[in-house]
């Protein structure tokens, strides 16, 4: 028998796993069967198995697939003369983007907050997932920082975990209201929040006159 080639087995494994988006999020990761998956890729269980051994490996892949998918749509928008400030306006509207592109997979990726306390694996892959998506936003605020852009009071671990916490509740918020989520507005005011203090005494007093004026108090 001839072998396949690699685009094939490319084309194949992309068959399965868009099947199963289909099928995950009619259903829900635990009402769909193998037998569903069979019946919506067409293919024969072992034809499936012989790429995939098991529901949950289908599941791994899918969520393995939105990261790099993610992961490479915002490499292809940054170039080298972005500032920091830039860099995070990216992140977070390349992730607002890719939520209304990636509809179906984003909806049951985000069953799998909960499925990962019943799957180790998919648990060990969502931890890995969070300390690289922390450690990234973590160096992105400090050089932002060193670049004088956001403010040198900012705790940088806890401000980046607070970043991944709002980028996931968007996602809710959005599927939950298609639509409702501006992303670009969302990344003005993120980065509006994350600013530099004025460092010019008169521009100092002008800051702590509005912030007195809006019942804010500066720190």
């Amino acid at each position: 028998m001839p072998k396949t080639s690699a685009a094939a087995k490319e084309a194949r494994r992309t068959q399965i796993l868009d099947a199963a988006v289909r099928c995950f999020a009619r259903h829900g990761y635990y009402a769909t069967t193998i037998e569903d998956l069979v019946a919506e890729t067409g293919l024969s269980r072992g034809a499936l198995y012989l790429y995939y051994p098991s529901k949950e490996a289908i599941y791994l892949a899918i969520s393995e697939r939105w990261g790099c998918g993610l992961e490479e749509a915002i490499r292809a928008r940054l170039t080298p003369d972005l500032s920091p400030a830039a860099i995070l306006q990216v992140v977070i509207e390349v992730n607002g983007e890719h939520v209304k592109a990636e509809t179906e997979a984003c909806r049951i990726l985000m069953e799998g907050w909960n499925l990962a306390h019943h799957i180790p694996a998919l648990a060990e892959r969502n931890a890995q997932q969070q300390a690289r998506s922390v450690s990234a936003l973590s160096q992105l605020l400090r050089a932002g920082i060193a670049a004088g852009e956001f403010r040198a009071d900012i705790e940088v671990e806890i401000q980046a975990r607070i970043l991944m916490a709002t980028l996931h509740g968007l996602m809710v918020q959005w599927h939950r209201q298609p639509g409702s989520v501006d992303w670009h507005a969302v990344a003005e005011e993120i980065i509006r929040g994350l600013g530099a203090r004025p460092s010019e005494p008169g521009e100092a007093m002008l800051y702590r006159g509005s912030e007195q004026h809006h019942g804010r108090h500066p720190h």
